[in-house]
Order: structure tokens, then C-alpha cells, then sequence
């Protein structure tokens, strides 16, 4: 399993809801931060996204996709002196369809189309934490992002039987696609993302998140990447900024803090399920990493939660 796919699987990433809207003349609307990604594609007019400084206003036109990170308040308007009106009124005003809003009578007609996935977990927040507040997609006509954004239009225009599950299906690939096209192309690449087309580096990262609890060395690793230790030690700590095992652990780690959250295994499982030889052995890890033993860290976790 890739990292990407790894991640995003853990975070369970899922599309909560996906709406065209249609809008003649000036309008503004305010959006609640979502935790995850909102999405907005535009597919006519000009339109202008911000956050809390109308002066850093993104403009968008036709074909431009804008993601913005999980939990942050934005707003999208015909201009960016435009006073926003609170989403909700506008569902409720202006629904012809589950999933159809159209709005106005007069001038220019802005079309587009908001989402948001929502994520789930901590590691959520590591993959979130990868991205900038915003990210705008300027996806070529043809490209694999432009075909299902077209397919996820016109399965919303058709509203037949079985609808539901071909959007779900649509917004999971759509999300990959876009979290693709933004790695290709920014400049803060995380190094897991690289190292995952590389030759050698790749099917190593794959072994670790598909096998976390084998017991994984440095020769270990080396071995899956057909390099000597000193080579791969060395390759892999340039690529993806950190030793080999200190990558692993981190991962370990990750997946502890999910399972003592999310599962109501003991201890002692959690640690053999992520290759710890003893209870004692994993909570010394653990606190290393975190600073608090793994059952404080749960029962804080507990508590955050409800």
C-alpha cells in the first residue's frame, strides 16, 4: 500500500456532500470551516475566494478548483467587497433539488459546485497539516481531475437510481486526483510523496505502511530497497528528512495513537499489534514520543473527545 492511499484510508476520507449551485448577479456567501477539505469548483463566471483578509482574495474563473484546509471560515463572492450572507439561509432559500440551488434574476450567472470531505482522526491532522490553507487547481481540459469533475456534473444533472454511490465513488477519486496534482507542483513536496515514485525508496515505504509491526532495521529496509545499508541510510534520510527508523517509529506511533483512541484493545495488544516485543517495551516508546505514558495519553484522549 502507498503512503497516500495509507493515509487517506486512515483518515477516512469520505465525500459528505457535494452541491451545484447557480447564481445570476452579485451574490457572497460565507462558509463554516468543515473538518476536512471544502472544495469549490467554478465552472462559469469570475469569482473571488478569501479567508479573513479580503485583500488576499483568491480570483477564480472558469475550470479553477480551490481547496481550503479544515477549519477555517471562508468566503466565495462575485467580488471581494461583497457582503456574505450565511450559507444556511441560502440552502433554504434557494433549493430546487437535493443537490440544485439556483438563485437570482438578473445579471451575469455564476455556476459552481462546493464539497467537503471530511477526515477523521489524528491522522487527519498530519495530513492536513501537509497543506496550505488553500490550494487552487487549474486542472488542463482532458487531464484525469478535468474527466471526473465533468462525470461528477453530469451524474448530479441526471439524477437517476443508484446516484449516491457514483458520487461517493466520483468525490474519492476526484480527492486523490487533486491531492496528486497539488504534490506534482508544489514546491514544499512532502518527501514521503517523492520517495514514493522513487525505484528504491518506494517499495520500502510501501513494505513499512503495509507491515508496521515487522521488525524493521536499517538492513532490513535496505534489503527491500536492493541497496547497501550505508546507501539507503543515506538515500532515504536526504529524500524524506529523517533516519529510516525514526520513520518508522513515527509511523508506529501513529497508528498507537489511533488505536488507543479509536479501539478498546489493551495496552498490551496495541503494542503487539505494531511489533512492540512487550507492554513495557511500547509504553517506554511511547512516552518518549509523546511525553505521556500511552494510558494517560488515552484517558486524555477519552476525555477530549466527549
Amino acid at each position: 500500500m502507498d503512503v497516500l492511499t495509507d493515509l487517506l484510508e486512515r483518515a477516512r476520507a469520505r465525500g459528505a456532500a457535494f452541491s451545484h449551485s447557480t447564481v445570476n448577479g452579485p451574490f457572497g456567501l460565507a462558509f463554516p470551516s468543515v473538518p476536512g477539505l471544502a472544495v469549490h469548483a467554478i465552472v462559469a463566471g469570475e469569482l473571488q475566494l478569501w479567508l479573513d483578509d479580503r485583500e488576499e482574495a483568491l480570483r477564480l474563473i472558469g475550470g479553477d478548483i480551490v481547496l481550503v484546509r479544515g477549519g477555517l471560515d471562508h468566503h466565495l463572492a462575485t467580488h471581494a467587497g461583497a457582503a456574505c450572507g450565511s450559507l444556511a439561509d441560502f440552502m433554504a432559500t434557494s433549493r430546487v433539488s437535493d443537490r440544485r440551488f439556483v438563485s437570482g434574476a438578473g445579471g451575469d450567472p455564476s455556476v459552481f459546485f462546493c464539497g467537503a470531505y471530511l477526515f477523521e482522526g489524528d491522522i487527519c491532522s498530519e495530513l492536513l497539516s501537509l497543506l496550505p490553507d488553500t490550494i487552487r487547481l487549474r486542472p488542463a481540459a482532458g487531464s484525469a481531475l478535468r474527466t471526473t469533475l465533468d462525470l461528477l456534473a453530469r451524474e448530479m444533472e441526471a439524477d437517476l437510481p443508484g446516484q449516491q454511490t457514483l458520487l461517493d465513488r466520483l468525490l474519492d477519486i476526484a480527492l486523490v486526483q487533486m491531492l496528486r496534482e497539488h504534490f506534482m507542483t508544489a514546491e514544499d513536496t512532502p518527501g514521503w510523496y517523492r520517495a514514493s515514485g522513487d525505484p528504491q525508496l518506494g517499495p520500502v515505504l510501501r513494505a513499512v505502511h503495509a507491515d508496521p509491526a515487522r521488525p524493521w532495521t536499517v538492513e532490513s529496509m535496505a534489503a527491500e530497497a536492493a541497496l547497501s545499508r550505508a546507501a539507503f541510510a543515506r538515500r532515504f534520510t536526504a529524500a524524506l528528512g529523517v533516519a529510516p527508523l525514526a520513520y518508522v517509529t513515527d509511523w508506529r506511533m501513529a497508528l498507537a495513537r489511533e488505536q488507543l483512541r479509536d479501539s478498546g484493545d489493551q495496552i498490551a495488544a496495541v503494542a503487539t499489534a505494531l511489533g512492540y516485543a512487550s507492554e513495557f517495551s511500547f509504553a517506554a516508546a511511547f512516552k518518549r514520543h509523546h511525553g505521556v505514558a500511552p494510558g494517560r495519553w488515552r484517558a486524555a484522549a477519552a476525555n477530549y473527545g466527549s
